[in-house]
């Protein structure tokens, strides 16, 4: 029993929480039903009216009372049904206060009603001893409007008093008096209990709505994460599926040539001046291999959450004129000529080891797409606290609509000038590694007319 006591209450009134959200939706609930309660109110005291009206002059002097009284009553109630659903169709257009408008209304709708039920069981008493509508108003209050247990029971309490008056105002009868006493105090019993009951069910209602929503909305967070797994697995199978694809044709190959010249070699088929003229081909085909494996590494490492990155001040110039005396010798092969013109004044704060692979692929490319004897110049320009860096090219340049998926994730790549293989890897890289410190990297580019591949990265506060 003592475990049930504090249960009880709790089914009866909202928590702090709670309060707020349920309050707005009894309110909800309230005035959307005291509109059909006004709707159907109108016209019933109107058809009271009417019908007590006929004949009022041919009547009795008590029944003249007795019509007289009922008449009035529904006066009343019909101006209040009026009065009400004004001052309800007002308040909703007036938002600032209309909602502590309509959050009065459905008590005083539920206090008049017993009131006036009390009032009419009493004058009703000139003709008869029931106390009908005193019992109907205090079942139909109940059931059309959710008020508060505290205020019901008061407003049920003072409709009592007022009955209590008007019963002995009217009935002369002591025996019928007490016996239409007892049946008032049933009526606001029954009354009242079946209000606190319904109050208990919505509060009840409110709680299993309020578990259905949260147990949704954990559900859409599930999904959501769920959906985001799935892709997530989708792009780790595609990138699974990129990664043996590469490893299958592009750096097969290569190791697949030199492995039949060691056993050409081997086995004589091939003399050894022969193999000294293919030296220059498996050379390049070694450092376009190398290349390869590098961006496989690195772009390994990018796929791994939890890859480090460390901004550092960065000498432009210097890391280009390093980057640059790596590809002298593939440059060297197709006579291009590679001009630095990225200034000594020009210092970036990023990742010295990401930039040096962007440099690397940006200046790789321009190799690979340029006809022999071409030039390839590197310049860069400060503004707004951004360095841009620019790798020109006067080479095959690229078609308009082949542009759009160079930075994509499909991996797009031709064949160079002198068929050199790719594999789409370096400019996703070199787009995710200038993005990653704070940049940006975009390519102009007209077919026959060469490629401009610029990046931006913050420039260094202290230069």
């Amino acid at each position: 029993m003592k475990k049930l006591i504090p249960i009880i209450p709790a089914d009866f009134f909202f928590t702090k929480e709670e309060k707020e959200q349920g309050k707005l939706e009894v309110l909800q609930v309230n005035v959307h039903r005291l509109t059909y309660l006004i709707y159907l109110g109108l016209p019933v005291t109107l058809i009271h009216i009417f019908v007590f009206s006929l004949n009022l002059a041919d009547s009795g002097a008590m029944e003249a009372k007795w019509r007289t009284g009922i008449i009035y009553s529904h006066l009343i109630l019909f101006s209040f049904f009026l009065f009400a659903g004004s001052v309800t169709l007002a308040a909703r257009k007036n938002k600032q206060c209309g909602q502590r408008i309509t959050a009065v209304m459905p008590h005083l709708i539920f206090f008049l009603l017993l009131i006036m039920g009390g009032i009419i069981s009493g004058i009703d008493q000139i003709v008869t001893n029931a106390i009908t509508p005193y019992l109907i108003v205090c079942l139909c209050s109940a059931m059309f409007l959710y008020i508060p247990p505290l205020y019901s029971i008061v407003y049920f309490i003072i409709s009592y008093l007022v009955y209590y008056y008007a019963i002995g105002h009217y009935q002369p009868n002591a025996e019928i008096l007490l016996s239409n006493y007892v049946n008032g105090i049933t009526s606001i019993i029954i009354g009242w209990f079946l209000s606190l009951t319904l109050w208990r069910n919505n509060i009840l209602k409110f709680r299993k709505d309020r578990i259905i929503i949260h147990q949704q909305s954990e559900l859409a967070e599930h999904n959501s994460r769920l959906m985001a797994a799935t892709e997530e697995l989708k792009e780790a199978n595609r990138t699974k599926d990129k990664l043996f694809s590469i490893i299958s044709h592009d750096l097969r190959g290569p190791f697949a040539t030199l492995n039949d010249l060691i056993r050409y070699m081997h086995s004589g088929d091939i003399n050894e001046q022969e193999f000294k003229e293919l030296l220059p081909e498996l050379s390049r085909q070694t450092e376009l291999t190398n290349e390869l494996l590098e961006n496989l590494l690195n772009w390994s490492r990018s796929n791994l959450k939890g890859a480090v990155l460390t901004p550092e001040k960065i000498d432009l110039a210097d890391l280009a004129g390093n980057v640059i005396q790596l590809y002298q010798k593939p440059a060297g092969f197709k006579g291009l000529k590679i001009v630095n013109n990225i200034s000594s004044d020009h210092k970036a704060v990023a990742d010295i080891g990401m930039i040096s692979l962007v440099f690397r692929n940006l200046l790789s490319n321009a190799i690979k797409f340029s006809e022999n004897t071409g030039i390839i110049i590197l310049s860069s320009c400060a503004e707004n606290h951004k360095i841009r860096v620019t790798i020109r090219d006067n080479g095959t340049g690229i078609p308009s609509d082949k542009i759009p998926l160079l930075f994509n994730d499909q991996y797009f790549s031709t064949a160079g000038t002198a068929g050199e293989k790719g594999t789409g890897l370096g400019l996703n890289l070199c787009k995710e590694f200038v993005e990653r410190n704070g940049g940006d990297i975009y390519v102009e580019s007209e077919a026959g007319k060469g490629s401009r591949f610029t990046f931006i990265l913050p420039e260094s506060n202290n230069n």
